[in-house]
């Protein structure tokens, strides 16, 4: 689950906190990974270039469970990694990592709920062109 642009992780990989050096926490080999797959070069190219943060994903497309594994294992960034220091997060994260049946079932159902979410358009609210940043009026 999830990619972005290398040009958001490049501070991580790179100079974290303006050091020049990157992200002690990090796991070694996931480091070595990411900085092969976003070599230091020109930002705005960079900024262009998608990856998988999840390299079984990117192969197959198929929701599975490694996200949460790579988790357990401290092979993702650092804000996925948050996931391990909540109680209830942390046992969700083990539960999902072990039992994909369990994921499957309440991702299912969380889409469902979703899918009920009405729309608020006119002066309640708006569907934003970019979900960054409000429209212009």
């Amino acid at each position: 689950m999830g990619s972005t642009h290398c040009s958001y992780i490049l501070d991580r990989l790179y100079n974290f906190n303006k050091t020049g050096k990157p992200n002690p926490t990090m796991n070694k080999t996931l480091l070595k990974d990411l900085q092969k797959r976003c070599p230091l070069i020109n930002k705005k190219r960079q900024s262009q270039q998608l990856m998988f943060l999840n390299p079984d994903i990117a192969k197959t497309y198929r929701l599975n469970n490694t996200y949460y594994k790579r988790v357990l294992t401290n092979k993702s960034l650092e804000v996925n990694q948050q996931l391990l220091y909540d109680s209830d997060t942390n046992d969700f994260t083990d539960q999902y990592a072990n039992y994909f049946e369990d994921f499957r079932r309440g991702f299912g159902l969380s889409i469902t709920r979703m899918g009920g979410i009405q729309v608020l358009t006119g002066k309640k609210g708006e569907i934003r062109r970019n979900c960054r940043v409000r429209n212009k009026s």
